[in-house]
């Protein structure tokens, strides 16, 4: 999926330290906000922080979990596959590529073939 954005908010987003980490922990596999402070050496208070920033622009996709006790948590997992940037006469194109679950991608597949 493929997604056109605002590229001064996802410049802004990239060019911090500690959003990049979020994103490269997360891309490996999904993590608590416990976890990702001790993984990437942040509080959780700055892990939450970023986590927010980054689930607002559907970079990191959040999913909860309920513990055997029946507490629940939530872990994440990047979303971003990729970005494409195009230098224009007035500005940047920004093109944000999300990663799919099976699910999500059938469901989009299925839309699209309906609508021809």
């Amino acid at each position: 999926m493929n997604e056109e954005r605002d590229g001064r908010e996802i410049f802004a987003i990239l060019d911090d330290d500690y959003a990049r980490a979020i994103l490269e922990a997360t891309r490996r596999e999904q993590l608590s906000a416990k976890a990702l402070s001790e993984e990437c050496g942040m509080s959780v208070s700055t892990i939450s922080r970023r986590v927010n920033t980054l689930l607002e622009h559907d970079l990191l996709v959040e999913r909860t979990h309920i513990d055997p006790s029946g507490h629940h948590y939530s872990e994440y997992e990047a979303q971003l596959e990729g970005v494409d940037v195009k230098l224009l006469e007035t500005g940047f194109d920004v093109r944000v590529e999300l990663r799919e679950d099976a699910a999500d991608r059938f469901t989009r597949i299925w839309d699209e073939m309906r609508k021809r």
